[in-house]
């Protein structure tokens, strides 16, 4: 008779992996119990009633621009590893999108990596390294907006402790990158794979750094540098068009200082959306200008759903069009990482 397997101890990861979802969604919901807190809900109604909808509209259409900029950067990024359409490059992208809509912790970066390695060809780990270029000239852009702003207007002290800790974090990636393409060799001589989690985290990083070296090299990076710089222009004058849809006259300046805030605070990973982080922290910078909380409340939300609409849709059709199932990505990304370390 057969002894019985041992049962996988899965035990810890599930209940790990279910607080950190609890936590997201209960950090989510707190933030929204602050933004309505307090809120006068008539005048809300009649806010609702006031928005300019042609001009509205115009601003959600701006806002896709951006993610058409991001097409474009990053099939420049793809191309050193493989081939792959812009049309296609727009779908991956827009399938992400969607995903870290309805999924908690940027679930759909892992999807949009796997699909841009199956469309284009290039392995899994050099479109990985394509995204960390994108992550890092987003810093370094939005490092060079708050420094533009800050010295344009007055910023207040929250806004300006963000533009120091983006800034350090752009330099300090820059200077990474410039080492890990331009210095750091690898070579037959090189540390024997470990094994556990110590040895997943140096074969990651050995992977990214060989992939970050074979795009900093080519000309499409520069190239991608430049047209990274359209995608925050797009998204900046599209909150600017929607704040004054909404009847909150702010100039353009105002408008950059508080998306770029925004943007600082939903680097962490949190909730489907950004939702209560990102009507947290729009309200907190609306009011750092002196827009009144319900005012800004309800343009948090507004400004919310003008942008999402868009990505829902688009992205739903893009993740159908892809025939993929979300469970098989993971499976298939899981035996990736199984495989890169035989």
């Amino acid at each position: 008779m057969s002894e019985p397997q041992p049962i996988p101890k899965k035990s810890f990861l599930l209940n790990n992996k279910t607080f950190q979802t609890a936590f997201v969604y209960l950090v989510a919901a707190a933030a929204l119990c602050w933004v309505f807190h307090d809120v006068n809900f008539g005048s809300l109604k009649k806010e609702f009633f006031h928005i300019v909808w042609p001009l509205a509209l115009l601003g959600m259409l701006v806002d896709i621009g951006r993610y058409v900029t991001q097409t474009i950067r990053w099939n420049l990024l793809l191309s050193p590893f493989g081939r792959i359409s812009l049309l296609k490059t727009f779908q991956t992208l827009y399938a992400g999108i969607f995903l870290n809509l309805i999924l908690p912790l940027r679930v759909g970066e892992v999807a949009r990596a796997y699909l841009a390695s199956r469309f284009s060809g290039a392995r899994f780990w050099s479109v990985v390294s394509s995204m960390a270029v994108e992550y890092l000239f987003d810093g370094i852009w939005f490092a060079a907006g708050i420094g533009i702003v800050a010295l344009m207007v007055p910023l207040p002290g929250n806004v300006l402790v963000a533009a120091r800790i983006i800034g350090a974090a752009a330099f300090a990636a820059a200077a990474l990158f410039v080492f890990l393409v331009f210095f750091k060799r690898g070579g037959p001589n090189a540390a024997p794979a470990r094994k556990g989690i110590f040895g997943s985290i140096v074969h990651f990083l050995d992977t990214t750094r060989k992939g970050l070296q074979v795009i900093g090299r080519t000309h499409r990076f520069w190239a991608s540098l430049f047209v990274s710089s359209f995608d925050i222009m797009f998204h900046i004058v599209a909150f600017w068009i929607l704040l004054h849809a909404y009847g909150i006259r702010q100039p353009l300046i105002v408008a950059a200082a508080v998306l770029l805030f925004i943007f600082v605070g939903l680097i962490i990973p949190n909730a489907p959306s950004n939702v209560g982080s990102f009507q947290f922290l729009c309200v907190l910078g609306l009011l750092a200008f002196g827009v009144d909380k319900t005012t800004a409340g309800g343009f948090s939300v507004f400004f919310f759903v003008m942008v999402n609409i868009p990505q829902v849709v688009i992205g739903w059709i893009s993740f159908m069009k892809s025939g993929e199932k979300l469970g098989e990505i993971r499976a298939r990304v899981a035996s990736l990482r199984l495989s890169s370390k035989e």
